[in-house]
């Protein structure tokens, strides 16, 4: 099998080559070409270099949804540096004392969104002092060295935090590279695509969207603000024709699709979160598109991915198969190897899996343990049932939430549910359960649980919620839903 070695830089300058005009980073402002983002990403690196910036040095950017953010995060690529991404809606340094290792920032960037300034300001730990990064077409100072070793640390993101601790993560654009290799043959892609830049940059979702602009040659643009009818907006506008989302993004865009013209969006990967089958079909049905299945995580960027060509109950009902250049099992608390229809722990390797944790001398393993747990079917697609630190032990008997979730959304008019395990005197542990749906549902969710699940699985307690506590990247909140059932617990 072959993996590609080729940097994100080599990937722009082939395609600056081909279509040196095509538009390829755009926002409400208007748009850049190739052309334009390969000029402004060699005069950025020509400016950190003779600052001093070095292939291993780690710089801290808030990673706004920009395009001038995404050219600062190539500059950075070009010379070998470390893009250190964090969450733009809170502290930086509060973020990164999140890792137990000291981070070594040598410079923090500020992102100007005033046009008629500096596209940022580098501010360097060693002295204090403020330098300006200008993107003049021709900056003056000495060539940059070609930089080559795309199997370096080349961006620092931190996991998501909704079920533990946050952990660095050190990703590579090998990784990033191999990943929308694996992908091309699977994703719909065609050579006018325009995606949807919605997701965070510091998310693996939304990195490996940015690098399909130079991989796969597609469009991306990013709307005003995240809010459901800029993203609307931006689709009928602009003529979007793919995305990557989390489920309750497609929700609640299906929610709101009367008002706008939706017809350009053809397909989109769905991933990061639960969504029943028949959640998948109406929102299929709702925007008349082909959702993509697909399962990844920081560690590793992308581990399966199902393809558009699959009939939807394929599609609806599971994660895809394994990528070909990844080698995987699902293995048994005891080690072996599960049989087909099993659940395990998902375990994996291949080109998409991390440089490593920043800090973590630990050995590598052959195999890396996602923590997921799941089942591979007679037709080789994964299903996903839970995560193995979330298991509920119950008077002895192990319960997965994820079970319990589907079954809440399976009844109707629950628009969003999450289940926990809080402390029981008598019984160990027991399910709790956050649910999104209207009163009179609520009133009702035992009884009809209970029609659909062992009577094991029904939780002890129930609280109605407006919304889920969300991350950024729009997965549920796991700790955070605990910490206010917990407090329900209490009352």
């Amino acid at each position: 099998m072959l993996f590609y070695e080729d940097t994100l830089c080599a990937f722009l300058k082939v395609l600056a080559e081909r279509a040196p005009d095509q538009p390829m980073l755009g926002c409400e402002s208007g748009w850049l070409t190739v052309r334009q983002v390969l000029e402004r990403v060699e005069s950025g690196a020509r400016q950190l270099h003779k600052v001093g910036i070095r292939p291993g040095d780690y710089l801290c950017i808030p990673a706004q949804r920009t395009v001038n953010t995404c050219v600062v995060m190539l500059c950075l690529q070009r010379l070998g540096a470390v893009a250190v991404l964090t969450d733009p809606r809170g502290e930086a340094a509060a973020q990164l004392k999140s890792c137990e290792a000291a981070i070594p920032i040598k410079y923090y960037l500020t992102m100007n969104q005033d046009v008629s300034r500096p596209v940022a300001t580098l501010t360097s730990t060693a002295t204090g002092k403020d330098l300006c990064l200008s993107m003049r077409k021709k900056a003056a100072g000495a060539e940059v060295p070609p930089f080559a070793d795309a199997k370096a640390p080349g961006f620092l993101i931190f996991t998501s935090g909704s079920t533990g601790a946050k952990k660095a993560v050190m990703i590579s654009q090998y990784n990033l590279v191999n990943d929308l290799m694996d992908t091309r043959e699977l994703g719909y892609y065609t050579q006018d695509d325009v995606a949807l830049g919605a997701l965070p940059l510091d998310h693996i979702f939304g990195l490996v969207l940015l690098a399909g602009t130079m991989v796969l040659g597609y469009r991306l643009y990013f709307p005003k603000t995240t809010d459901i009818p800029h993203i609307l907006e931006a689709v009928s506008t602009q003529g979007i024709t793919r995305m990557n989302g989390v489920p309750s993004l497609y929700l609640a865009m299906a929610a709101e699709k009367e008002k706008y013209d939706l017809r350009s969006l053809r397909a989109g990967f769905i991933a990061g979160g639960p969504c029943t089958p028949g959640q998948f079909r109406y929102i299929e049905e709702a925007l008349e598109m082909t959702l993509i299945p697909a399962y990844g995580m920081s560690e590793c960027v992308g581990i399966t991915c199902a393809s558009y060509r699959d009939p939807q109950q394929v599609r609806a009902c599971g994660v895809g198969r394994f990528y070909p250049r990844n080698t995987w099992a699902i293995l048994l608390e005891d080690g072996g190897e599960a049989a087909v229809g099993q659940t395990g722990e998902i375990c994996v390797d291949g080109p998409t899996r991390m440089v490593g944790y920043f800090g973590d001398g630990s050995p590598r393993e052959a195999l890396f343990h996602t923590g997921d747990l799941g089942y591979v079917d007679g037709e080789g697609i994964l299903h996903l049932t839970g995560r193995k630190k979330d298991i509920i032990i119950r008077n002895g008997n192990n319960i997965s939430p994820l079970v319990i979730e589907d079954a809440l959304l399976s009844i109707q008019g629950v628009t969003a549910a999450a289940v926990v395990g809080l402390p029981h005197p008598t019984e160990g542990e027991c399910p709790a359960a956050m649910v999104v749906c209207r009163a009179e549902i609520y009133q009702t969710l035992p009884q009809a649980l209970g029609s659909r699940v062992q009577k094991n699985l029904v939780p002890a307690l129930f609280r109605r919620a407006e919304a889920l506590p969300m991350t950024g990247s729009g997965k549920t909140d796991k700790l955070r839903v605990r910490e206010m059932l917990l407090q329900c617990q209490g009352q």
